[in-house]
């Protein structure tokens, strides 16, 4: 009986992890994110404004995109929804 709950659980916790693209396109399709990097003048180096899913893993991603382009480089994200249509 233990496991078939730890089973349970186990594969409730993967499908949401690994469906996380879905749940967001389906539950919040107008929450939206933009973020930028800026160098030290403030000028904008990179930038990606997405919503629904596509949200998902969004700043992580922008983070390690910073990091790529150095110390000198500062990260802003901001989130917004969308109006609906």
């Amino acid at each position: 009986m233990r496991i078939l709950i730890l089973f349970v659980v186990l594969t409730s916790l993967l499908s949401l992890t690994s469906c996380g693209y879905i749940f967001r396109e389906i539950a919040t399709p107008n929450n939206c994110k933009k973020c930028e990097i800026f160098n030290q003048n403030s000028d904008i180096v990179w930038s990606t404004d997405e919503c629904g899913g596509e949200v998902s893993n969004m700043e992580l991603r922008a983070k390690a995109k910073a990091y790529d382009y150095g110390c000198n480089h500062t990260l802003s994200c901001k989130s917004y929804k969308k109006p609906k249509k």
